[in-house]
């Protein structure tokens, strides 16, 4: 199709003017120096922002318009870059630029969802001079980071922080899982695995050659204590982590994982007895073979069905004691790894069905660290979870948890009580930093549609202006 139009041609009546003729534009559809119509203008724009340059201009060939890269990104950065209004309601968090080395700072306006700018840095400094900015700020929403907690009290000393919910229950399950990482020995079966555990370190103490139950071998055990004796030696002498990793041909988080480590112990049973991807099916497993399936290749075929993702070769070697006759008399409790006891411990006990809850109650019982830990984690999540309002309560359990609470839970109570009054917020409001993560997930899309290859400026239009 073929559109003609007739324009007027303007001449001036000024001798003096150098220009002598005007070309009349066609409102909302020419402007001065372009080859296309705005109407085309603002398709490839919006095509622009939603894809970037690279993936714009093959959709764009796909659409028949003639384009390349370079024009949509021009496009994007003539794009005017909008001023925020006033943001009574703040929520502000990090994102990576390059993960490990650059950071950036997105505040969102919590009533609208949307981000409202962009901050190079995600220093307490330049969050501060931002604030002073915008002096309508009444709330902040953040997580616990330091950095935000600071600049919100130097440039904004007139807003409530208040510390995002989720935040708080995950730093909760961080101390638990470290708390029961401690107490990885006692995650076992409680006759037989200890029986295994003392037969593995009676060997390592012995030198023995031979594999262990888990088809591992003995110099695994051996290696572990050498590198745990040459750790604390080390630091004992007053040498750094940082000195001590290159020095063992080692990273510094295994260097710093022996220094955390107590005693070799700790260290052995998470080498040895490590979890299998069959641990999950072993009640399945036992109850097909006691009903007389015994057919490895069709118990993996069935298991396979309930999200099994191993081979038939792991299901034979599970299945190997049963064909010696060593049957156990009842079905194997399900197999306690630190990330399965974590997850009951922050579970709602009303969640947990009979087997989970008996396993959790025996495990507490032969491990009193355990008990306490899940007395003061559930108590916690509980006035999350609930937002209870009581402000004795959260001082109560701040209290028992220096008395007599685990040293990941007192360094957990230590950064909530520096930061009592956001937490305290957290348990009394209804804001949460939801809208702030949900536009740090949309900023992830937005990077690997990228590839890594803008600068930081046309990141910054993308993430302000595509919809």
């Amino acid at each position: 199709m073929r559109l003609e139009l007739r324009a007027r041609r303007l001449v001036c009546g000024n001798d003096r003017c150098g220009r002598r003729t005007f070309a009349e534009q066609i409102q909302d559809l020419t402007a001065r120096h372009t080859r296309r119509t705005t109407a085309l203008t603002a398709q490839l724009t919006d095509i622009a922002l939603f894809l970037g340059g690279r993936a714009g201009a093959r959709l764009s060939e796909r659409l028949a318009i003639t384009t390349c890269r370079d024009t949509l990104l021009r496009l994007i950065r003539a794009l005017p870059v909008p001023s925020p209004d006033l943001v009574p309601h703040l929520g502000v968090d990090e994102f990576a630029v390059r993960r490990g080395r650059t950071y950036a700072t997105i505040p969102v306006d919590m009533d609208t969802h949307r981000p409202v700018d962009v901050l190079a840095d995600r220093t307490a400094h330049t969050f501060a001079a931002w604030l002073r900015d915008h002096p309508k700020v009444r709330v902040v929403c953040r997580d616990r980071a330091g950095a935000f907690r600071d600049g919100a009290h130097a440039g904004a000393p007139q807003a409530r922080q208040i510390a995002d919910a989720w935040h708080l229950l995950h730093n909760l399950a961080e101390a638990v899982e470290r708390v029961v990482g401690r107490h990885r020995a006692d995650l076992r079966e409680p006759l037989t695995t200890r029986e295994h555990q003392d037969d593995v370190t009676r060997s390592a103490a012995a030198g023995s050659n031979e594999l262990d139950i888990h088809g591992r071998a003995r110099p695994l055990v051996a290696r572990t204590r050498e590198r745990h004796q040459q750790i604390h030696e080390r630091i004992e002498r007053g040498d750094s982590l940082r000195t001590i990793a290159p020095e063992l041909h080692l990273s510094r988080g295994t260097v710093l994982r022996f220094a955390r480590a107590a005693d070799v112990e700790q260290l052995l049973v998470a080498a040895v007895h490590r979890p299998s991807v069959v641990d999950d099916y072993r009640r399945y497993l036992h109850h097909r073979w006691m009903e007389g399936c015994t057919n490895a290749a069709a118990l993996t075929r069935e298991i396979q069905e309930l999200g099994y993702r191993g081979d038939v070769n792991t299901v034979r070697r599970h299945l190997r004691p049963y064909r010696t006759g060593a049957i156990p008399t009842e079905a194997p409790l399900p197999h306690l790894t630190v990330r399965r006891v974590t997850d009951w411990i922050m579970r709602r006990p009303e969640q947990l069905d009979d087997t989970t809850r008996k396993c959790l109650e025996d495990l507490c019982e032969r491990n009193p660290a355990l008990a306490t830990t899940t007395e003061y984690a559930r108590r916690l999540a509980t006035m999350v979870r609930e937002r209870r309002s009581e402000h004795l309560a959260l001082d109560v359990w701040l209290a028992d948890v220096r008395l007599d609470g685990q040293p990941e839970f007192r360094t957990l109570a230590g950064g909530i009580r520096r930061d009592h009054t956001a937490v305290l917020a957290a348990l009394t409001t209804t804001f949460t930093s939801g809208a702030v993560e949900g536009n740090v997930t949309r900023i992830k899309l937005l990077k690997r549609q990228m590839y890594g290859r803008a600068d930081f400026d046309l990141l910054r239009r993308r993430i302000l202006l595509s919809p």
